[in-house]
Formats: C-alpha cells, sequence, structure tokens
C-alpha cells in the first residue's frame, strides 16, 4: 500500500489517518497486521506516528518451536522530500539537530511512502533478541549437546581455596 505525498499535502490540516488491516509481505504473521498511522506534512518532511500490532510467527531461540509474539511498536518516522543534503541546502545553511534514535528516510524523488515497507520494517526491528517462548524455556534435550556445560580454566582452580582475611578479626 503506498500513501501519496500529494494526498497528504492536500488533506485538511496537511494530516493524513490510516487505518491498515492487511498482511505483509516477508512478514511471517498470524493473521493480519493492525496499525493505525498518521502522515503529517511539514514542508519538506513527513512525519509517520501511530502504533502497529502483530502477531510474529518465531522460533524459540532454546527449544526451536514454533509459537506467536505479539509485537507492539509505536511508530515515529520521518521522511524527507529528496535528501538531507538538499534539506540542509533549503534551510539556509541552518544545522538540523538529529537526536539518539532519529532517523531520516530519504524518499530521493520519489512521490508515494510505502506502508507495508514501513510496517516490516518497524516490525522487524522490534523482534526481540533471544526470541524464546517462553521465559521459564529451558530448551529441548536436543540442544542440550550443542550447549557447552560448565568449563573451568585449570589456572583459575588455584582460588577454589584462597581464603580472604577480613580485617580487624
Amino acid at each position: 500500500m503506498n500513501i501519496s505525498i500529494d494526498d497528504i499535502k492536500n488533506s485538511k490540516d496537511h494530516s493524513l489517518k490510516i487505518n491498515f488491516e492487511n498482511t505483509v509481505k516477508d512478514l511471517a504473521t498470524d493473521g493480519s497486521v493492525v496499525a493505525e498511522l498518521i502522515f503529517s506534512a511539514f514542508g519538506s518532511y513527513i512525519q509517520v506516528t501511530g502504533k502497529i500490532v502483530a502477531n510474529v510467527k518465531l522460533v524459540c531461540d532454546r527449544c526451536l518451536k514454533d509459537f506467536i509474539k505479539k509485537i507492539e511498536v509505536d511508530v515515529d518516522e520521518t521522511y524527507i522530500l529528496g535528501s538531507v543534503k538538499s534539506a540542509k541546502e533549503a534551510h539556509s545553511g541552518q544545522e538540523i539537530e538529529l537526536k539518539d534514535g532519529d532517523f531520516i528516510t530519504e524518499l530521493q524523488g520519489q512521490d508515494y511512502i510505502d506502508v507495508d515497507d514501513l510496517i516490516y520494517q518497524s516490525v522487524t526491528l522490534n523482534i526481540p533478541n533471544p526470541s524464546v517462548c517462553d521465559i521459564n524455556c529451558n530448551g529441548s534435550p536436543e540442544m542440550e549437546k550443542y550447549l557447552k556445560k560448565e568449563i573451568s580454566d585449570p589456572r583459575l582452580e588455584v582460588f577454589k581455596n584462597l581464603k580472604i582475611k577480613k580485617e580487624g578479626k
């Protein structure tokens, strides 16, 4: 699904609200992805805010079983018409300060924003790492052979019998 930049700019208050309920290509979900997004035009910038909810199909990193994880994402993305360099020039030499977590996507002449791509990236970047089916998951017996048991360094054996004398006693 594409949202036209002209539709955003020509809408009331230069703001366009969309409700999305559909599947997203290359995103394995259990059902539809639901999103409520607001596209707002500010000169050479398009600000996208809203919320995305998706039930994503994942594989547990411990036991290798399939499970469903509900991912909720608060969206706050900025798109710039043209490139960042041209936007800096358009601001007559004023610097644009980017804060931690600020990302600006250059549209570079595109006249639309790809909503599917925005949703895909937002959900994918919010998948937990590691992905675990349950907080108490200990893994499967098949995985135990790949997990390393306690490895002790023989050089550190001397510290096992070390006694620390406390001052004043």
